[in-house]
């Protein structure tokens, strides 16, 4: 099952090279979506722990593959004359070359499929099939050739069968060539629309995530001279002060991956690229590594100086692109802030270190994956079918579009309020982090942070919801634009997803006072009448002479100065090179 997942999504790649046939993509697509998540559910529910060793052919293989990668970064680097990309491809090699040089032979499998692998596998191919289903609506309107639309679609298909390998990795250096292999599909994917804004966007992509690749090698290094391994599972059971050293380097991976503050620039630069691909970065793969590879170093990280500086570290990222998003008026762009900030708190949850802390860092992925994935997908129906991503000339979509309203709605709801898992999960974390203040003084912080964040996230999503909610009498009418089956049904999926898993959530806290929780959802559920009834209203103010207030969401809008952003990234840069001196020095 285990290599179905990783080789299923090659075949349909290629089915969907070869037929051009719309019909024949939905079918592949939607086939592709229920096995994929059939497979995954089914390893979900297994026991036991798979592994799987490679041999020196393979290993071979993938030193080659790895090094083919790396010369294609210096290539691009060269061929649009983009130094950091060109020194940093430079960098990887001699480092890999000389890993590679000294590096052990396997003491245990290259490939183990653990409970946290198994869930991973639930995301990537639950949310990530949808989305695929989704890609083959939205890339009939691209303006391109046929052929590369099947190749965009197709592309994304591998994506997948990458995130399926990465998430099984045992081997740091295996784990690293995947790193890359995901960094090579963000660059193309957000290149695909090949204009100078695509291109200026997927190299940044690209150099920043070239400094997780070198984080990743020197932490195999030092694994490599302090333990003669370059095992994940070998290096965890070590001791001693190069442990620590090493497991510091690559949690900065995932820093780096999860795109926290300094390194945002790449996330939200992947919004010029189609809708699609931003659903796919922000929800179900390329930024999932980041909590991920956090949760599998948690054992070493629990207790330790860098996992109280990981902890603070993204429970402060999670308040800053809280902040930083009310700047924001692009709708994709304040959902591509918002991805930051929860993957902060995801990261900082993870690195406590304690059984709790770390559910709740898989609950708060599962139920962001299932909730930003909505979010963009309706953001793509809005791009593709009103033409509208500027939230201020979203006034009267109410009216014309209350289908894709209701869909953005339901999804700031199912962040927002209970009986939702974010809300649920930010909730329990609250306890779960006040209950370990005595012996950790330091977790004040994430507290305090969890709390302030939270808070700023609910008035972001007021803004954007007022917005889609307001009609005055200035807009003229127009009739109701249906929302087509390719796109709806993949939103119908994801909605049905989010209540289930809401579902499950609660019933799993063996508590029946959590149902008091779904209480505030009969107010949510009233929105929709008590909007009718204010249908068309304008506003207008006595000093004003009766003259229209017209809407304007910057309300709620907050332009940080450009001190205070310098200021901002300055300190997390400084926070992320602190990461590896903490460690060097435990």
């Amino acid at each position: 099952m285990v290599f179905a997942l990783v080789l299923l999504p090659f075949v349909a790649s290629f089915l969907l090279l070869i037929f051009p046939n719309s019909r024949i993509q939905y079918t592949v697509s939607g086939a592709v979506f229920g096995l994929l998540s059939g497979l995954a559910f089914a390893l979900y529910n297994s026991f036991g722990v798979f592994t799987f060793q490679f041999t020196l052919l393979l290993n071979n293989v993938i030193v080659v593959a790895d090094v083919v990668l790396l010369l294609f970064f210096l290539y691009q680097g060269k061929l649009f004359n983009h130094p950091k990309v060109m020194a940093l491809a430079a960098v990887q090699l001699i480092l890999y070359g000389y890993i590679e040089s000294i590096a052990p032979e396997a003491g245990s499998a290259e490939i183990v499929v653990d409970s946290l692998s198994k869930f991973m596998f639930l995301i990537i191919n639950g949310v990530g099939g949808i989305i695929v289903l989704y890609s083959v609506k939205y890339m009939e309107d691209e303006p391109t050739s046929p052929y590369k639309k099947r190749l965009f679609v197709g592309g994304l298909l591998v994506f997948l069968s990458v995130m399926n390998l990465i998430v099984i990795a045992n081997s740091i250096l295996l784990f690293f060539f995947l790193f890359e292999m995901t960094t090579l599909a963000s660059y193309l994917l957000i290149s695909f629309r090949n204009d100078e804004v695509s291109r200026a966007n997927a190299l940044k992509a690209l150099w920043m995530n070239q400094i997780g690749g070198v984080v990743i090698l020197l932490g195999a290094l030092v694994a490599i001279i302090g333990f003669k391994t370059v095992m994940f599972d070998t290096l965890l059971q070590s001791s001693g002060g190069m442990v620590l050293f090493s497991i510091a380097l690559l949690s900065m991976a995932a820093l780096v991956k999860g795109a926290a503050i300094p390194f945002e620039g790449w996330l939200l630069g992947a919004m010029v690229a189609p809708t699609p691909v931003s659903a796919m970065l922000h929800s179900a793969t390329m930024v999932k590594i980041a909590p991920y590879l956090i949760l599998k170093l948690a054992p070493a990280l629990a207790m330790s100086a860098v996992g109280g500086l990981i902890s603070i570290i993204g429970a402060l990222v999670f308040v800053a692109a809280s902040y930083l998003a009310l700047s924001r008026s692009v709708l994709k762009e304040i959902l591509g802030y918002s991805t930051v900030a929860l993957l902060g708190l995801m990261m900082a949850l993870a690195a406590i270190g304690s059984e709790e802390s770390m559910n709740l860092a898989m609950a708060l992925m599962l139920f962001h994956a299932l909730s930003k994935a909505l979010l963009f997908l309706s953001a793509g129906v809005l791009e593709r079918v009103h033409h509208v991503k500027d939230i201020e000339d979203m006034k009267g979509m109410v009216t014309k579009s209350p289908k894709t309203v209701g869909f953005i709605l339901f999804g700031f709801v199912s962040l927002t309020l209970p009986p939702f898992g974010l809300f649920m999960g930010k909730l329990f974390a609250i306890g779960s982090v006040a209950s370990l203040l005595k012996e950790h003084p330091s977790n004040l912080i994430i507290l305090l942070s969890l709390i302030v964040g939270s808070a700023l996230m609910v008035l972001l999503y007021f803004k954007v919801a007022s917005a889609l909610l307001s009609a005055p009498c200035d807009v003229e009418d127009s009739e109701t634009i249906a929302i087509p089956n390719g796109f709806n049904v993949p939103l119908v999926l994801l909605s049905f997803f989010i209540v289930i898993g809401a579902l499950g959530y609660i019933m799993m806290q063996h508590n029946i006072f959590v149902v008091l929780l779904v209480l505030p959802m009969l107010f949510v559920f009233a929105l929709p009448s008590l909007i009718r009834r204010m249908d068309r209203y304008d506003r207008s103010q006595p000093y004003h002479c009766g003259e229209k207030e017209p809407f304007d969401s910057a309300l709620v809008y907050y332009e940080p100065s450009n001190k205070v952003q310098l200021l901002l990234y300055w300190g997390f840069g400084i926070l992320f090179v602190a990461v590896a001196m903490v460690g060097a020095l435990s």
